[in-house]
């Protein structure tokens, strides 16, 4: 599961190493992104994000399921393997476990500023989010990955994820504590960390302090730092062959 105003794209490095590892992976844009449906205000919330995923395990006939989430895709994992323990065999944690420094939040306030605007087309629209700064070395996955969620609307184009959707989310995440899922998670738990603070003076999303809490506060928790930021780690080679470790061959992801 994507972060807050991400989508499904954010897996596209992660899913063919999965998959040839004989996993069935299943990616999903959350309510309000990508190219899922917005719903109405009140509809939000960790808990409303993690009943759609275990909607979508329904539809597959599993049971069980490893979870894998970014941000704060990660966030509405914990909320799910701590409400539903059966359902969640193995949880990986990609830069996201407690509250973000207060310069990480900025970052990501400029990141989510994108959304609501329109532009003359689908190439001023990337340029635009390029120059923005939030990330520190753009590439064709970065393309791909903001590409996803634009459409066509009259003669221009337009950022189809919810502006007031991702505000939901993020007042709902601000009345959450976080914290106090930790010693309720029973399965086994992944945090890759990314120990670059964010582009664009942006601070660590994932404090070291944390981290080290995490380690010993969670049942079975595994710690990993990686050599990258809280955007660049969803292409980080070493981020990907720890999550591919973790999770084993031959189950369902």
């Amino acid at each position: 599961m994507h972060g807050l105003s991400g989508n499904c794209r954010s897996f596209d490095r992660f899913v063919p190493v999965l998959a040839n590892a004989g996993h069935h992976v299943v990616t999903m844009d959350l309510r309000g992104r990508g190219r899922s449906d917005i719903t109405p205000p009140g509809s939000y919330g960790w808990d409303s994000h993690a009943r759609d995923l275990l909607e979508i395990a329904e539809l597959y006939g599993v049971d069980s399921f490893d979870v894998i989430g970014h941000s704060m895709g990660g966030f509405i994992g914990m909320s799910l393997a701590a409400q539903y323990p059966r359902r969640c065999s193995r949880l990986v944690l990609i830069d996201a476990v407690g509250a973000p420094e207060p310069s990480a939040l900025l970052s990501i306030a400029k990141s989510v500023s994108r959304l609501g605007r329109t532009y003359p087309s689908a190439s001023d629209a990337l340029s635009h989010m390029q120059v923005a700064g939030t990330i520190a070395s753009w590439d064709a996955f970065w393309n791909s990955y903001f590409g996803w969620e634009l459409e066509s609307f009259d003669d221009t184009v337009r950022i189809r994820t919810d502006l007031s959707a991702v505000r939901e989310d993020s007042a709902y995440g601000s009345t959450q504590n976080v914290y106090g899922l930790w010693p309720r998670l029973r399965c086994p738990v992944l945090l890759v960390r990314a120990s670059r603070p964010m582009a664009a003076g942006g601070g660590l999303v994932v404090s070291r302090t944390d981290a080290e809490r995490f380690a010993t506060e969670a049942r079975d928790a595994t710690v990993v730092d990686v050599d990258a930021d809280h955007y660049s780690i969803l292409i980080s080679a070493p981020a990907i062959s720890a999550v591919e470790r973790f999770v084993g061959a031959g189950r369902t992801a």
